[in-house]
Formats: C-alpha cells, sequence, structure tokens
C-alpha cells in the first residue's frame, strides 16, 4: 500500500477528512457502530443467561438449583402426601372403620363439640339437602341383611308413613313438595332380619308396614330415632322486584353427633376439593358445615390444596414470567433485537426493509412495530406470509429474552414493483431496471429458453403431483416461474383428512423444507445452479397460525388490530397461554401496572389481605399473580399467600357451621341468593372494565401510533 492510501485509510479510521478537518458524520457513524456492538454484547450475555442448559431444573437436571426449585419439589412432595392420604382414607385400604382420629380431636380446642363412638351400633345420619329436602341413612346395618327402613310424620292430623326396603343400609328422602308448611314430628325406624338374605326393594308401604310390625315376621333388630322437623314457606323478591313462593327445611336434633370414621372423611375430602375446586373456598365450607364435618378437617383440606397449587404452580408461572433486573431488555436494546430478526427474516424472505423509517414503540402493555420494505426480484411471498414470518421470527426471540408482551407489527409495502393476482405474483420492471435491450436476428436463444423453461414446468407439475399425495394433502395453487437467477415457487396446499385441525401435525416450515429437497432432487439438471426460492403455506391458516403464536388478542370494528404474545413450551407454557388463564393474566397485569406505587407500598400485606377476604377469585393462586406482576419478591410472595391462604382456611372452617346456626336462627338465609348475586354481579363488572379498558389502551394507542408513523 502507497503512502497515500495507508494516510487516507488512517484518516478514514480517525473521522479526520484528507484537509485534516472533523468528519462529523463519519464519526457519528463509527459512534453507531461502536453502539450497536455495545448492544450486541449486552443481548448475547442475556441470551446467554437465560439458555444455560445447566439452570433449567427438571429439564436438563433434576438436582434444585434455587429457592422456586426447592419450592416446586416441596410442592410436589406435600401434593402426593395430600392426595395419597385422601385416596388411603376414602378407599378404606387404610384403618377404614377406625374413629380414633375424630375421637381423639373432638371435645378440644380444635373441635369444641364432642362426638359419640357408634361403631358398635346401627344408627341414623340425618341432614336436609339445600333447605328444602330431608335426607335419612342408616349406618352400620349388617351387608347382606333384609332391611327395611320406616319414616313417619304426624303434625296432629293423618300420619303420613314412608318406607324402603331392601339389604343392608337403606336410604329414604323427604321431598319439600310432598308435604305441608308445619311442624313435623318425624320417627325413623330400622327393622332387620339377619337370618334373612331376601331383597324387600319391591314390596309396596302397605307390604312394608305389614312385615315390618308383623308379630310373627317381626325383625331380630330394631331401631328408632327421633326428630322434629319444620317446614315453611316465605315470600322472597328478585333483584326485578319479582316476587316468588320460597320453601324451607328446618331439622332439630338433640342427639350428639356420631364420630367420623377414617373412609368416611376420606370420601368427604374428595367433595370438599371439588366444592373449593368449583365454587370456591366459601362453598366448600359451607357444604361441610352442612354436614357437621369437624372444623380442623375442612381447614386441612383446604390448606393441603392450597400449598400443592401454590408451591407447584407458582414456581411454574414465576419461571415462565419473571425476569431478573439485568434480563429486563432497555429500549435500545429491544430495538435492536427488532432490527437483527427483521435483517435476518429478509435475507429469507429477499426484501429490503426501510430502517430509517422502521418505528417501534417500547410501552408497557405492548411493543409495536412499523416496518416499511421494499420488494426485489426475487420476492414471492404476499405481504400476509412477509408479516406472519417476521412477526414469527421476532415472538421466538421474545420467547428466549422472556419478553411476555403483546407484539404488534405493521409490515408496509411500500414500491410499486408487485401487484398481487390470486395465488401468484406478477414482477414489472421498468427499462431503467432492465437496461437497454439490444435488437438481435438470432432468436434460437429465446427459443432454447422457452423450451427449457417447458421441460421445467412439466417435471415440475410431476414432482407436485408426487409431494401432494405423499403428503395428503390436496394442491390449491402451484406455480413456477423462473428467470437466469432464480426459481421461484409458489404452493398453496390444503389438508384433506377429517378433523385436520387436531390431527395434522406437519407446520409449514416442515412441509417447504420437505418440498425444498424434492424439488432440488427432481429438478436439479433443469434447475441449473440457479437459486432455488420456495414459499408453501396452508390455504387454511391465519396469520397467528403463520406466526406461531402463543396467545393471541383479536380487536374489534373500532379498534382494530392483532397483538400476539410469544410462545413457550411445556406446563408453564400450557398453564399461562389458553385463553382463560390469558385473559385472566393480561387484566391482573394491567390493574397491577396501573397501581404499582400503591402495590409496592402495601404489596406485602395488602396481599395477605386480598387472600384473606372472601372475595370471589381471591385465592392463592391469584394473589400470586397479583404479586408475580408487581415484581415482589417470590419469598414475599410465597409468604404472603401462605398466611394469608392459612387465615382464610381456619377463618372460613371454624365459621362455616356458627354462619349456618345463624343464618337459620334468624330466618336469614334468604338473603344468601342476593348477597352472592350481588357480589357476582360486580366481581364480573370489575373484571369486564379492567379488560375493556386494558383492550382500549392496547389497541387504540397503537392504532395512532400505526397511523402516525404511515403519516411520518
Amino acid at each position: 500500500m502507497s503512502s497515500d492510501d495507508g494516510s487516507r485509510g488512517s484518516s478514514e479510521a480517525s473521522g479526520v477528512d484528507e484537509d485534516g478537518g472533523i468528519d462529523s458524520e463519519r464519526i457519528q457513524a463509527l459512534d453507531g457502530e461502536i453502539e450497536e456492538d455495545r448492544i450486541d454484547l449486552e443481548l448475547e450475555r442475556i441470551r446467554e443467561r437465560r439458555t444455560n442448559p445447566e439452570k433449567n431444573f427438571m429439564v436438563n437436571t433434576v438436582i434444585p438449583r434455587t429457592f422456586d426449585d426447592y419450592t416446586l419439589v416441596f410442592g410436589l412432595i406435600a401434593g402426593a402426601l395430600f392426595f395419597g392420604s385422601v385416596f388411603l382414607a376414602s378407599s378404606g385400604l387404610l384403618i377404614e372403620n377406625s374413629i380414633t382420629l375424630d375421637d381423639t380431636l373432638s371435645g378440644t380446642f380444635l373441635d369444641p363439640s364432642d362426638c359419640v363412638d357408634k361403631t358398635a351400633e346401627i344408627w341414623f345420619q340425618t341432614w336436609v339437602d339445600q333447605d328444602q329436602d330431608l335426607r335419612v341413612h342408616s349406618q352400620n346395618a349388617p351387608a347382606t341383611a333384609s332391611s327395611i327402613m320406616l319414616l313417619t310424620l304426624s303434625n296432629g292430623s293423618e300420619p303420613i308413613v314412608l318406607g324402603v326396603g331392601g339389604v343392608g343400609d337403606l336410604s329414604l328422602t323427604v321431598g319439600y313438595d310432598s308435604l305441608e308448611d308445619g311442624k313435623y314430628d318425624a320417627t325413623i325406624e330400622l327393622f332387620v332380619w339377619t337370618d334373612d338374605t331376601s331383597d324387600l326393594f319391591n314390596l309396596t308401604i302397605h307390604e312394608l308396614t305389614s312385615r315390618a310390625y308383623s308379630s310373627d315376621a317381626s325383625g331380630d333388630v330394631h331401631v328408632a330415632k327421633e326428630l322434629t322437623i319444620h317446614l315453611e314457606s316465605r315470600e322472597t323478591s328478585s333483584l326485578w322486584g319479582a316476587k316468588e313462593i320460597h320453601k324451607k327445611m328446618e331439622k332439630f336434633d338433640d342427639d350428639p353427633r356420631a364420630c367420623w370414621t377414617v373412609q368416611q372423611l376420606g370420601g368427604w375430602g374428595w367433595v370438599l376439593m371439588a366444592a373449593e375446586w368449583f365454587g370456591g373456598r366459601e362453598t366448600a365450607m359451607l357444604t361441610g358445615g352442612s354436614a357437621q364435618l369437624p372444623p380442623w378437617y375442612m381447614a386441612a383440606v383446604s390448606l393441603g390444596m392450597s400449598i400443592f397449587f401454590l408451591c407447584v404452580q407458582y414456581p411454574l408461572m414465576h419461571r415462565l414470567y419473571h425476569r431478573d433486573t439485568d434480563d429486563l431488555l432497555s429500549s435500545n436494546q429491544m430495538r435492536r433485537l427488532i432490527e437483527k430478526t427483521v435483517a435476518s427474516a429478509s435475507e429469507r424472505l429477499h426484501i429490503s426493509p426501510d430502517y430509517e423509517s422502521m418505528m417501534i414503540q417500547d410501552r408497557p402493555i405492548s411493543v409495536d412495530v412499523y416496518l416499511p420494505y421494499s420488494t426485489t426480484r426475487r420476492t414471492i411471498m404476499t405481504p400476509i406470509d412477509v408479516k406472519g414470518t417476521i412477526i414469527k421470527d421476532v415472538l421466538s426471540e421474545f420467547s428466549v429474552f422472556g419478553e411476555m408482551r403483546p407484539l404488534q407489527l405493521k409490515a408496509v409495502c411500500i414500491d410499486s414493483r408487485q401487484t398481487e393476482v390470486p395465488g401468484w405474483h406478477v414482477f414489472q420492471f421498468s427499462a431503467a431496471d432492465l437496461g437497454e435491450v439490444p435488437m438481435a436476428e438470432d432468436y434460437s436463444e429465446f427459443f432454447s429458453s422457452m423450451g427449457r423453461f417447458g421441460n421445467l414446468e412439466e417435471a415440475f407439475h410431476e414432482s407436485m403431483a408426487r409431494w401432494f399425495k405423499k403428503h395428503d394433502v390436496a394442491d390449491y395453487g402451484a406455480a413456477i416461474m423462473a428467470d437466469e437467477e432464480a426459481v421461484f415457487v409458489r404452493v398453496i396446499y390444503r389438508p384433506v383428512r377429517r378433523f385436520a385441525y387436531f390431527l395434522f401435525k406437519p407446520t409449514y416450515q416442515h412441509l417447504q423444507g420437505d418440498l425444498r429437497q424434492q424439488l432440488q432432487s427432481d429438478l436439479d439438471d433443469l434447475i441449473d445452479g440457479r437459486a432455488l426460492v420456495i414459499s408453501a403455506r396452508n390455504e387454511k391458516s391465519t396469520l397467528a397460525d403463520r406466526a406461531v403464536a402463543g396467545r393471541v388478542e383479536q380487536g374489534s370494528e373500532d379498534l382494530t388490530g392483532e397483538a400476539m404474545v410469544a410462545k413457550r413450551g411445556g406446563i408453564p407454557g400450557a398453564l399461562l397461554q389458553n385463553p382463560f388463564m390469558g385473559d385472566i393474566l393480561s387484566s391482573v397485569e394491567y390493574v397491577a401496572q396501573k397501581n404499582r406505587s400503591r402495590i409496592d407500598r402495601y404489596g406485602f400485606w395488602g396481599l395477605i389481605v386480598f387472600v384473606w377476604i372472601p372475595f370471589m377469585a381471591s385465592g392463592v393462586l391469584v394473589g400470586a399473580m397479583l404479586g408475580l406482576v408487581s415484581r415482589m419478591r417470590f419469598q414475599r410472595v410465597l409468604a404472603a399467600c401462605f398466611i394469608g391462604g392459612t387465615a382464610a382456611s381456619v377463618t372460613w372452617a371454624y365459621t362455616a357451621r356458627g354462619i349456618i346456626e345463624f343464618m337459620e336462627r334468624y330466618h336469614a338465609e334468604a338473603f344468601i341468593p342476593f348477597v352472592i348475586l350481588l357480589a357476582l354481579a360486580f366481581t364480573t363488572f370489575h373484571l369486564r372494565n379492567n379488560k375493556r379498558r386494558r383492550r382500549e389502551e392496547l389497541f387504540r394507542d397503537s392504532m395512532a401510533f400505526f397511523a402516525g408513523a404511515s403519516e411520518a
């Protein structure tokens, strides 16, 4: 290199022009390159931390490494012990008839009411179902002996006798609609013939009473019980002013309750879990209180469920959603990540993005990208395919970096060289694009090229026929074009099998790659070294399908748009990326962001109260999500949910029976449907209002951003 060349090179590197002055534009360019290199290095460090396989518990290793890993292990062990204990107890495989547990704890501070040991005698279990029907069930009758159970109701007039016959324990139900209002003295009797195994189920009530009271056929065992029931019709009003008659039955029984066996407690454990799962903790406790279950057992079942779901689902949600402070992307890092992703996708799509006009809006609720681009001679993708591919690549990067905000992208083709026709693209070039074309009298090369293209097209259709049959898909548009540099192939297919939405597994990426391999093998001689550009898509696919989004939020008529969230695999992804959980999480996140200062100030104690209070959707999981999106420390959220959940379980377990007795005493139970309906209406209105406000903010601001970017 000459001295002049050397001095020129050094001046370019230093930003000094040939006259010795400072080249400000070059210095700015160099500073920009240095800044980009610094951001790229930061992104690679974040990527390395988040993709390090040695830190991924239960994927590449079974050794817990962090506090949330140990919490997950504890939750799995606690769940196995809890559900296993309930299963063993309810199945009768373990001390099925023992009442030691209930008998020992009754009469203590855990259960102030004492129970009576009735394991060695026949007795009656009675309860009123939903304040309407009286249910009677005999206990401990010989399983193979003939039995008759009679129920006599008298209120001063002609007695009403109901009965049922069979083998072993029997059940009887007195419907509220079969009785008039008033007070009834009820006598329950059970007759058992220990030496007789005949089934008395088909006998009429007259035959049952005749056999039961006959001196010749009197039972070997006779057990009786007396109680009082009261039936009253009341006029209630609904929210709309309509009045209706409601009948209510009350049972008065002074006998102490019988001690529950281990098997009975186990069976009621599943009932309590189902009631809490579908109706909340309050429903489960009121159900158990009506059946006179021990309060310590109701609290233990509720607390066992809370521990399992909190310690298993919360660490999974934390792993999916939480990011350390060092892993949060700044606005500059977000822009650089999107620019690099767009550049990589553009090489495959054969488009030319306009980076100077590209605009990014990085806000707490979403990431909005406006991307103008130009087509090239090799562009065969439709605008919707271009948009879907870029969104897919960006969401894939979001998944790596743990970015769970919705992405909205608007890709705009800004040139006029591409006109779209059904199934294909026609490319129009000006003289400036092609240069001057000299006149020639020798047309042999022209006809030779036409012949080669005809052979290429014929071989292409033969190869495509085999490809469609191979993958069991129908041809909805297949075409081929070629020039001196490349061969362009465009294929639109559609699965032909029934229930293809569930059964057709190959993605367009898989089929596109397979098509490339087949065409390169079948058309290798005819392609003759030219580039092979392929586009294949499912005719029934949507933008969300092309983008491989984990969750999609659609706009409305007034607020148009389509926001997509990065797809995450495994159990955490399945938990949070279904529409139901996604709506809950996004709404809670929106509320947390709007009240960040309040949550930061009262977060721990406020979270305890939120989980504790008897309000709908205020369980440990919702509390954990609230603490998670407000970026509280894992240990603080776990402790707050434990304290609040335990307080709620104990409070409801020891007040459920008292609440029921109080309402029965003052006839206030008629207000329960009104209060529940009012709370449900308020909760529904609050959730829908938050969801509406978030959706308006999400799409309204994005529409304004895209409109401003288009005008600019």
